[in-house]
């Protein structure tokens, strides 16, 4: 039967933590596709990213997609805003 050597026998074992992928993330990402929730999803969107740069869990490209289409979906909602109010007044 084989020994370890000393070297191999005093090197403590170096396994890393199972990182597994950020739940805000994912929860950000779908909320800000379903378009009405976009602000909630910008809110995690942030929120994960700040979390994720903590624990450095996996999701971080699904925190900042969320970010960009959450910013999508508002600046649409703003421009819409912008126009129906516009066309309102010019009937009057």
């Amino acid at each position: 039967m084989p020994t370890r050597s000393n070297s191999q026998a005093a090197r403590p074992s170096r396994t890393a933590p199972a990182r597994g992928t950020n739940r805000t993330a994912i929860w950000a990402l779908v909320l800000s596709i379903l378009g009405i929730t976009s602000p909630v999803g910008l809110y995690l969107g942030y929120r994960a990213r700040n979390q994720i740069s903590r624990t450095r869990e996996f999701g971080e490209p699904f925190a900042r997609v969320a970010i960009w289409i959450g910013w999508l979906y508002v600046v649409v909602i703003v421009l819409a805003l912008i126009t129906f109010f516009w066309i309102s007044g010019q009937s009057s």
